[in-house]
């Protein structure tokens, strides 16, 4: 492998980038989305905050004004809770893999009410499984495509579907090229589009990606 291409900027890809130094791997790293905050109110209490992404996270501390001491935190997985000061009593151990973290969720969740503060892209993987009466699916912001040409590269990581529905829009993927599904939603959406990845990573974390290049 001389080139790797993943739908992230370089500001949050230090020991990505770190690996491509040593290994004269040249990296192309661009997000082919952006994102903007939206006006979001609460109707329904709750106990709980379930984070699926770390910028729900961002915008959710951002912008809710209410006491945070007395909530219970959780979230997607261990790359989520790294970035957050704080003691998540939740936290997937497949972030890969939604609904498998779903199913674990809901069963610690128990009777708690639930917030999820979301996407407008959101799959809502989580809400779905919890009944309507106990949880608010809050949409908090907005994700929109922004489509970059990219140079051509031996391997390309998708980090969402919606990564992928813009950088489609404007690019081919080379035949020889390998494709790296960020999970199994990203996975779901490349078969979608009849591209069959090499490999969907299982916890979603930039050190899986190093140990998974490290092998090809």
């Amino acid at each position: 492998m001389k080139s790797l291409y993943i739908t992230r900027d370089l500001d949050d890809l230090f020991i990505l980038q770190q690996y491509c130094s040593f290994g004269q791997i040249d990296l192309h790293a661009q997000s082919q989305i952006t994102f903007e905050e939206v006006p979001f109110s609460i109707e329904k209490p709750f106990e709980v905050v379930f984070f699926s992404s770390v910028r729900a996270g961002r915008f959710f501390l951002r912008n809710y004004d209410g006491p945070l001491s007395t909530l219970a935190f959780a979230c997607i997985g261990e790359d989520t809770a790294k970035r957050f000061n704080i003691d998540f009593a939740f936290v997937g151990k497949e972030a890969g893999n939604p609904e498998k973290v779903a199913e674990k969720f809901k069963s610690w969740l128990g009777e708690k009410r639930l917030l999820i503060p979301h996407s407008s892209l959101s799959q809502k993987t989580i809400a779905s499984i919890i009944p309507s009466s106990q949880c608010e699916s809050v949409c908090i912001y907005n994700t929109l495509l922004k489509p970059s040409l990219v140079p051509e590269c031996d391997v390309y990581v998708f980090t969402s579907p919606s990564n992928l529905e813009a950088f489609l829009q404007v690019n081919k993927l080379p035949e020889h090229a390998k494709v790296i599904a960020w999970g199994n939603t990203t996975e779901k959406a490349l078969l979608k589009a009849k591209i069959n990845p090499s490999l969907t990573l299982k916890n979603a974390q930039l050190e899986e990606l190093i140990d998974v290049l490290s092998k090809q």
